[in-house]
């Protein structure tokens, strides 16, 4: 077991790790010049409903896990608390308390480590594993175009994902392994896009009519990936991974697809990105920082959920965004050394 010292060490240097790759003028507005204006309140509320059910009404760990089903949400949500912390001015000692819960409830999603030091984010154990490898070991071996649609798939989902929920994605995908299969049958690679139809957040846009996709890839064995504690999928290899894969399955709502199925997905999500993208660059710079504070709240909904309470951006955040402006310190990107210093400045 490991000190809770170790643990904020270990993530600590997982925030150093991912940082330098996330720091940009992202679509559809820098997120860190304009969290200022509701991050406070969001971390307030997560942290009172936390409690709530853990302190109050004795839910363990993996009761609270449970409600949110994919680790990388939980995990991408703690710098955000720890920021509303801060500035509220909570003791170091009680944001600390805070960070070792919520990666509790990681920890109770994963088989592995809840910080992915090793490069491998592993969420199945070994019965999941096996239900996996059955579905893919035994069946053809795929062709290269077969590869090539399903790589296509997961870059066009990605994308989708950003549409709907901008630099918040977590709420909606999961990639975990690489897991080493057994009798050399290679390395699986998991991709899991949850939550692709959130009418609550887009009423009146279209969405995809599905709400859960499931994409297994087994590669050659030696294909060399990590994963990040931010769930970012790096190829460290210098070959193919089109060339790497051996077989795939793809479930559409818990339904094996075949290509034909598959080539309609991508065609529908093409167009759900078209209209997205185009609608949130109509909107102002207000609106759509309001937008992503909606995204905000609904990624801590099922907290707020559980307590028995409406889970929604309240009318006095909205106010306080429509009246402010992006902080003009955060809005040029981080440098190496600022992003280092930035996250070992973190609890």
């Amino acid at each position: 077991m490991r000190s809770a010292e170790e643990r904020l060490e270990l993530y600590r240097q997982s925030l150093v790790r991912a940082w330098g790759h996330t720091d940009y003028n992202d679509w559809p507005v820098k997120l860190n010049a304009s969290f200022h204006l509701f991050l406070t309140e969001f971390g307030d509320e997560l942290v009172d409903d936390l409690r709530c059910l853990t302190d109050e009404r004795g839910w363990s760990s993996a009761e609270v896990a449970a409600l949110f089903r994919n680790p990388a949400r939980v995990y991408r949500m703690i710098d955000s608390t720890v920021y509303s912390m801060r500035r509220r001015g909570r003791t170091l000692a009680e944001q600390r308390d805070v960070v070792l819960a919520l990666l509790d409830l990681v920890s109770a999603m994963k088989h592995g480590s809840e910080f992915n030091e090793d490069g491998r984010n592993i969420v199945y154990g070994d019965e999941a594993l096996e239900a996996a490898s059955r579905l893919l070991v035994h069946g053809p071996l795929c062709s290269r175009n077969d590869s090539v649609l399903v790589h296509r798939l997961c870059g066009i989902a990605w994308a989708y994902t950003e549409s709907i929920f901008f630099r918040a994605h977590d709420v909606t995908k999961e990639i975990h392994g690489p897991y080493l299969l057994v009798d050399g049958a290679g390395v699986l690679v998991v991709k899991e896009y949850l939550n692709m139809r959130p009418v609550e957040l887009w009423p009146r846009r279209r969405l995809l009519e599905h709400a859960e996709v499931r994409v297994l890839l087994r590669y050659r064995e030696g294909t060399e990936m990590e994963i990040d504690a931010l769930n970012h999928l790096y190829h460290r290899g210098g070959e193919s991974m089109v060339d790497q894969l051996l077989g795939y399955l793809v479930e559409i709502d818990g339904r094996p697809a075949e290509p034909p199925e598959i080539v309609e997905l991508i065609a529908a999500m093409g167009e759900v990105i078209g209209g997205q993208t185009a609608f949130v660059d109509g909107l102002s710079w207000h609106e759509k920082v309001e937008k992503y504070a909606e995204i905000f709240w609904f990624r801590k909904a099922p907290l707020r959920s559980a307590v028995g309470l409406d889970w929604q951006l309240g009318p006095e955040v909205r106010e306080q965004i429509r009246r402010g402006q992006p902080n003009p310190k955060r809005v040029p990107r981080l440098s190496r050394e600022e992003v280092h210093r930035l996250a070992r400045l973190t609890i």
